[in-house]
């Protein structure tokens, strides 16, 4: 079984070696712009601040990568892909310093659908080729600095390292998804977790992908499987389901809608504080959302004006802590794309959050952002244009 074992993954691995060979491209998208934010904690003795500053990726991670395909024949194709995430403020790698953090897998496209190994964007996320949330996400905005589906979710995990993942061929319509990581990640004294073992956290995700002319639906379920050996430990596994879409009429007016039920989802402000973060870590001296249970949803427009497309999206989330803190928050944001070219467009967006927080007699923290002339830019070697790999 152990011979059978590497042989296969010996295949596949020189299968991508080949794809060097086959079909390369090089690929890259740079998002920067000025952004300007009014928080305000309204804690007695916190004071309220303005900051005006560069921004890197307010709409799209900026990145460049390289990925490539070798055909097999009969309809089989084996590809790869190495992406690389950096700020475009400042030049330093982004995803902790990671040369290929955002994504780092290898792939088989067969009649019977594909499966990659490696570095992967989940399904519950707007990254990568399967990236579902992409049909959900009013505003499609950076989940960390910007109004997104981030605002009322409690997805946690954008990528997961050691993951497979397998997508059916499509089906009047249906496509059908699965993933497993063997080890989301491996950060400080969380190195005891083991690989494959109760001691790692762990991931699984099954989704389902409905589409025809104007109407497009998502329903995806996911679980954490928290390991023994982490900092933080939590007796019960974490889970997500979500279900949303879009439908798009002849006019160009498109609807877009979500709603997510969550429980035991660890979360810290880096990742779904957002504008509202030094409110909430102001707060919870610094311990962030915690453990949660609790819901969100969200609706949003897109209309065609004056050659770009009007966004607009309104938003809540109701959550509770292991420490019985409630947090709700309402957003409401509006957004503006231009595109000046088939690789080069400009965006603004604008909007107000405002997240309270209930526990004994201490409340609320409320944050205000406003977004400002932003630009992104496309390029490739291989003449790819547009907004690929978001």
């Amino acid at each position: 079984m152990r011979k059978t074992l590497v042989a296969v993954a010996a295949a596949l691995a020189f299968g991508s070696l080949s794809a060097h060979a086959g079909d390369v491209q090089m690929y890259g998208v740079i998002d920067v712009g000025f952004s300007y934010v009014h928080s305000d904690a309204d804690q007695p003795g916190v004071d309220s601040v303005d900051k005006f500053t560069m921004e890197n990726a307010s709409e799209f991670g900026s990145r460049w990568g390289i990925r490539g395909t070798e055909d097999l024949g009969n309809g089989y194709k084996v590809g790869f892909v190495l992406e690389s995430g950096f700020k475009s403020d400042d030049g330093t790698l982004d995803q902790g310093g990671r040369l290929f953090g955002r994504e780092a897998h290898i792939d088989l496209y067969s009649p019977y659908g594909t499966l990659s190994a490696g570095v992967l964007p989940v399904f519950g996320s707007v990254l990568g080729a399967n990236g579902l949330f992409r049909a959900i996400d009013p505003l499609f905005a950076n989940y960390t600095v910007g109004f997104s589906s981030g605002f009322a979710s409690a997805s946690k995990w954008t990528r997961v390292n050691n993951a497979v993942s397998y997508v059916t061929p499509t089906f009047a319509g249906v496509t059908g998804y699965a993933m497993y990581s063997f080890q989301t990640d491996v950060v400080g004294s969380d190195s005891k977790q083991v690989e494959g073992k109760s001691s790692a956290d762990r991931y699984a995700s099954l989704a389902l992908r409905y589409q025809n002319a104007s109407l497009e639906g998502i329903l995806v379920a996911d679980t954490t499987l928290y390991g023994s050996e982490r900092q933080n430990k939590h007796s019960d596994d974490g889970f997500t389901i979500t279900v949303g879409g879009n439908y798009k009429f002849d006019s160009g007016l498109k609807f877009v809608t979500f709603y997510q039920y969550f429980q035991d989802q660890e979360l810290n402000t880096a990742q779904r504080g957002g504008v509202a973060a030094d409110g909430i870590n102001s707060f919870t001296n610094n311990q962030g959302y915690g453990f949660v249970d609790g819901w969100g949803a969200s609706f949003g427009v897109h209309y065609p004006v004056a050659g770009g497309t009007l966004k607009g999206q309104i938003s809540y989330r109701d959550m509770d802590n292991q420490h019985d803190v409630d947090f709700t928050r309402w957003t409401v944001a509006a957004g503006y794309d231009y595109s000046l070219s088939k690789r080069t467009a400009v965006y603004a967006m604008a909007g107000y959050s405002q997240e309270k927080l209930e526990q004994a007699n201490k409340e609320s923290a409320t944050r205000m952002a406003t977004r400002l002339s932003s630009v992104r830019c496309t390029a490739s070697n291989e003449g790819l244009s547009g907004r690929f790999f978001p």
